[in-house]
């Protein structure tokens, strides 16, 4: 990512997946905008449920 504040942000936000510089400025753009700070409170519990989850095994197709 770039520290070019999106939107889209929200998600990798919550998640704590954003490089230093990106996450310096998504805080920033969060005092400004409303709509992100709403995202990100409705995020909060899908994060806390998600963190320290690791990749699950990809098991292959389903068995019929």
């Amino acid at each position: 990512m770039t520290s070019r504040v999106e939107h889209t942000d929200v998600g990798a936000y919550a998640l704590g997946l954003l490089d230093e510089d990106d996450r310096l400025a998504f805080e920033a753009h969060l005092l400004g905008c409303s709509s992100c700070r709403y995202e990100l409170h409705e995020l909060s519990g899908v994060a806390n449920v998600l963190h320290g989850i690791g990749p699950v095994e990809d098991l292959g197709p389903p068995f019929r």
